[in-house]
C-alpha cells in the first residue's frame, strides 16, 4: 500500500474519531447549559444531571453510528459472547479496580513526599467526591441514589458507546486493531484530564478497549466497565447516603475489603485476560477451518461436474453448521 493510500484510510479514521470525542465533550457542555438555562443547580442534582447527560450521549452517539455504518462495516460489533467469558471479563473488572486502587494508594504515599503530586491527589479527591462542592443535607436522598445508579449502570453503558462503539470503531476503519486500542485509549485518557485520573485511565481504557477487540461485542467493555464502577463508585455513594444510616466502621469495612480483595485478584485478572484471547486464537482458527471446508467442498463440486461456480448456498449452509457445532472440516 502507497503513502497515499495510507493517508486516504487513516486520516478520515483519525477524524470521524476525533468528531466523536468532541461531540461526546459537546453534549456535556450542552447538558450543562441546559441546567443553567432551567435554573437547576446541577450540583444539589447531580444524579438528575448524570442521567440525562449519559442518556443523551447514549442516543447521539447510537445515531453517530447509525448514520456513518455502512451494512458490511458496521461501527458497533456483537458477535456472540458466551458466559464463561462474561464470567473473565468480571475477573479482569475487579482486577482492573485492584490496579486503580494501588495506583491511588501509592500516588497517596507519594504525595506527602512530593507537592505538585500532593496537589493532584487533592483536586482527585475532591473531582470523586459527590458532596465536595455541596453539603449532603441539601441534596435528596432519591437525587443521591440516583447518582449512585447512573454511575454504575448508565455512564458505563454511555461512556462505552462513546469511546470503543464510535471512537475505536473509527479507528478500526484505517487502523490495525491493536493500534486503535491504544489510540482509543489516549482518548479515553484524555477525557478524564491531564491529572490524577489520566495515569489509570490511559491503562483502563487500553484494557477495555483489549476486551473489546478480544470479543467482538460491545456488550463486553460494558460489562467490565459496569463491574468496574459498581465495585469502585457506586456502593461507596450509596454508603455515604448520611440518612440511610449506615455507620463509618461499617462503611470503612466494607470498602476496604473490596479494595483488598481486588488487589489479590489482580494476578487471577491476567490470566482471565489471557483467556480471552485463547478463546479469540480459537475463534479465529475455527473461522479458518470453516473457510477451508468451504473451499474443499467447493473445489471437489468443481471436480466433479466440471463447472467453476460460486460457492453454493447449501454448501455455505452446512459449513455454517459445521462451526456451529464445533465440526469444522469433517463431512456432514
Amino acid at each position: 500500500m502507497t503513502f497515499g493510500e495510507h493517508v486516504r484510510i487513516k486520516i478520515p479514521a483519525l477524524l470521524q474519531a476525533a468528531i466523536g470525542m468532541v461531540a461526546f465533550i459537546g453534549i456535556e457542555y450542552f447538558a450543562y447549559f441546559i441546567f443553567e438555562l432551567f435554573g437547576i443547580d446541577q450540583t444539589i442534582y447531580r444524579g438528575v444531571f448524570n442521567t440525562f447527560a449519559a442518556i443523551v450521549i447514549f442516543v447521539a452517539m447510537f445515531v453517530f453510528h447509525k448514520i456513518v455504518s455502512r451494512k458490511n462495516t458496521p461501527l458497533i460489533r456483537l458477535e456472540k459472547i458466551t458466559p464463561d467469558q462474561v464470567a473473565a471479563l468480571t475477573v479482569v473488572g475487579i482486577g482492573m479496580l485492584g490496579f486503580v486502587a494501588t495506583y491511588i494508594g501509592i500516588a497517596n504515599r507519594i504525595s506527602a513526599y512530593y507537592e505538585p503530586v500532593r496537589e493532584a491527589y487533592v483536586e482527585y479527591q475532591d473531582n470523586v467526591d459527590r458532596y465536595s462542592e455541596v453539603s449532603q443535607t441539601v441534596v435528596p436522598v432519591w437525587d443521591s441514589l440516583l447518582y449512585a445508579f447512573t454511575v454504575s449502570f448508565l455512564v458505563p453503558v454511555s461512556e462505552e458507546m462513546a469511546f470503543r462503539g464510535v471512537v475505536y470503531g473509527s479507528l478500526r476503519k484505517g487502523f490495525g486493531p491493536w493500534v486503535s486500542v491504544i489510540i482509543s485509549a489516549v482518548f479515553f485518557g484524555l477525557m478524564h484530564g491531564v491529572s490524577m485520573h489520566i495515569g489509570y485511565a490511559l491503562v483502563c481504557g487500553f484494557i477495555i478497549a483489549g476486551c473489546y477487540h478480544l470479543t467482538e461485542n460491545l456488550i463486553a467493555p460494558m460489562i467490565l466497565h459496569t463491574v468496574f464502577n459498581i465495585f469502585g463508585s457506586g456502593i461507596a455513594n450509596v454508603f455515604e447516603i448520611e440518612q440511610l444510616g449506615i455507620s463509618e466502621d461499617t462503611r470503612s469495612t466494607i470498602l476496604t475489603a473490596i479494595n483488598l480483595t481486588s488487589i489479590i485478584i489482580m494476578p487471577v485478572a491476567v490470566i482471565a485476560f489471557a483467556y480471552l484471547v485463547s478463546v479469540k486464537r480459537k475463534r479465529k482458527a475455527d473461522k479458518k477451518k470453516v473457510e477451508e471446508y468451504i473451499a474443499g467442498r467447493e473445489e471437489e463440486k468443481a471436480e466433479a461436474t466440471g463447472d467453476d461456480t460460486e460457492p453454493s448456498t447449501e454448501t455455505a449452509a452446512v459449513a455454517a453448521d459445521a462451526e456451529e457445532n464445533g465440526t469444522a472440516g469433517e463431512e456432514a
